[in-house]
């Protein structure tokens, strides 16, 4: 039986779709591979075997051409993602995407949120139509750097003793736990007794006794927020990466931040933890080989 690059890719995301992967990922995918697939098909080329480094080569440069560095890196590195898992499961012996650079993604410092600018909108949070759960919520994703998707997926059940929660709804579906200060704690007690509509349901944070929050309504009640605290309008990430800087800022280590943010690679958490230049002029300051020994020295 002949299988085609259409059944590959009709296996691998069903593939994607057993590790948990999101909607999101999996539809990035499906436009990836099938834009790739037109073009192999434009080359008479239909199966997995056929398609070589040259025939993707072409289709390299045809896309770093047509889109910007960081449309490009998005639309081809599914294709590396594609071809390896062909390999692993020995449909191709070898990946022809092995020696197909990816386009270099310029290093810009992204929207990060301040710690004064968080202050800011737990200050109008108070004065919003639901108080309490408004300032827990941006008191949690400032706290814990969690994605909107796993804030929204936050249950009753998973705040564990000791300050810990529980994040089952993680990107890939693997599950972590992430350490929460006692400070959003509170705002999340205060929410729960006293504001939270009385439900069967096991949602965190609600829009109504019915109803839990969702990325839209999320980014809908951030953009009220900073509009209402005469800020820039940041969306949930910026509070992620806000943390992440901040975390940094505060002498925590590159490693312990990979875990909590549940990257998979360095590399990732590296694109969140960009430090401004005052940052690393004082953390040289902090860690100077030189004015250590000096102070060496001086304790002789």
């Amino acid at each position: 039986m002949v299988f085609l690059l259409s059944d590959h890719i009709k296996d691998f995301l069903s593939y994607c779709r057993q590790k948990g992967h999101s909607q999101n990922t999996i539809a990035a995918y499906r436009n990836s591979l099938e834009k790739f697939m037109a073009y192999a098909h434009a080359q008479q080329v239909t199966r997995a075997e056929g398609v070589t480094r040259p025939l993707l080569r072409g289709y390299a440069e045809m896309v770093s051409e047509a889109m910007s560095p960081g449309g490009a890196h998005a639309r081809l590195r599914p294709l590396k993602t594609f071809f390896n898992w062909l390999e692993a499961d020995e449909v191709i012996d070898k990946s022809p995407m092995r020696r197909i650079p990816l386009p270099k993604l310029p290093r810009k410092i992204l929207p990060a949120i301040s710690p004064q600018e968080v202050q800011a909108l737990l200050g109008v949070a108070r004065q919003s139509r639901h108080p309490l759960r408004d300032s827990a919520l941006v008191g949690v994703l400032y706290d814990t750097g969690l994605r909107v998707s796993e804030l929204c997926g936050l249950a009753l059940t998973d705040i564990q003793p000791g300050g810990r929660l529980e994040v089952r709804e993680a990107k890939g579906g693997r599950s972590r736990i992430v350490p929460i200060s006692r400070t959003a704690l509170k705002l999340i007690s205060r929410y729960v007794s006293q504001e939270r509509p009385a439900t069967s349901m096991l949602h965190l944070f609600l829009l109504d006794a019915e109803t839990p929050v969702n990325r839209d309504s999320v980014k809908q009640l951030l953009g009220r927020l900073c509009k209402s605290a005469d800020i820039a309008s940041y969306s949930p990430h910026a509070f992620r990466r806000g943390f992440a800087v901040n975390f940094l800022r505060n002498s925590g280590d590159v490693f312990t931040l990979q875990r909590i943010l549940g990257h998979s690679s360095l590399e990732m958490t590296n694109r969140y933890a960009v430090l401004q230049v005052d940052d690393l002029k004082n953390v040289h300051i902090r860690a100077s080989p030189l004015t250590h020994s000096k102070r060496g020295e001086r304790g002789i």
